[in-house]
């Protein structure tokens, strides 16, 4: 059964490919872009249709082999397929499913988009619906994958936003600060940049601290929305 779910998802995308639409977002993607390029209305519309046939059809482990299948493929729609579905499966969420995404994280999320998606629609309610601990997605700052590195800063933006991880968003950009990859510094500058919207003090002290050491990407990011005179003095020595 899932090898013809994934025959057909494959034969649609083949052939509703549109290689306007793959130049059209490829410029976004500095890491590359592997796309069918595919009618926005008319994926959604079909991803819909795909995933109540999976519900009605699939145990949630095949339709979690499924998506691992489809996140192999390294193909920017099967992917977001593969994403949608797991959003969707949110009263299914475990500690099996959270480790699940950790090895998607670690071997197939390679881009920007996914990689902010997933930890935002994702990630956040593994935290906030108590599925697993913050400390075990704090462990993910170990990982050798960039991607999985940025998505503890990232997922902890909307934590910061939301419900108040003030304390927790500071420790994790203290951990990620010197990291050595761009998207990671990217991630880290707009968790400060949240977390100044809460307390601009505290923050504005943690960059004073680190504004010799930090990249300077990190600080561009995190003082954005801070007064332009105000950003001099967070401007290396």
């Amino acid at each position: 059964m899932i090898k013809k779910i994934e025959k057909e998802i494959r034969e649609f995308l083949k052939k509703n490919a549109d290689e306007k639409i793959v130049k059209k977002y490829a410029r976004y993607f500095n890491e590359g872009y592997d796309s069918y390029g595919i009618n926005k209305d008319l994926f959604s519309q079909k991803r819909d249709e795909w995933f109540g046939f999976c519900e009605e059809n699939l145990s949630l482990e095949e339709i979690l082999n499924l998506c691992e299948n489809m996140m192999k493929t390294g193909k920017y729609e099967e992917a977001s397929i593969a994403l949608n579905f797991f959003i969707r499966l949110r009263k299914n969420y475990n500690k099996k499913m959270f480790d699940i995404l950790g090895i998607w994280f670690q071997k197939y999320i390679i881009n920007w988009a996914h990689s902010d998606w997933a930890c935002s629609d994702i990630l956040y309610f593994f935290i906030k619906d108590k599925v697993v601990s913050l400390k075990e997605l704090v462990d993910w700052t170990k990982s050798s994958s960039k991607w999985k590195r940025r998505a503890v800063a990232v997922t902890l933006v909307k934590l910061v936003s939301k419900d108040d991880y003030i304390k927790e968003g500071l420790s994790v950009a203290q951990k990620l600060i010197l990291d050595p990859e761009r998207v990671v510094h990217q991630g880290v500058g707009w968790l400060l940049r949240e977390t100044w919207k809460k307390t601009p003090k505290e923050v504005e002290d943690f960059l004073f601290k680190w504004k010799n050491k930090a990249p300077r990407l990190v600080i561009q990011y995190a003082t954005e929305k801070i007064d332009k005179e105000k950003r001099k003095k967070f401007r290396r020595d």
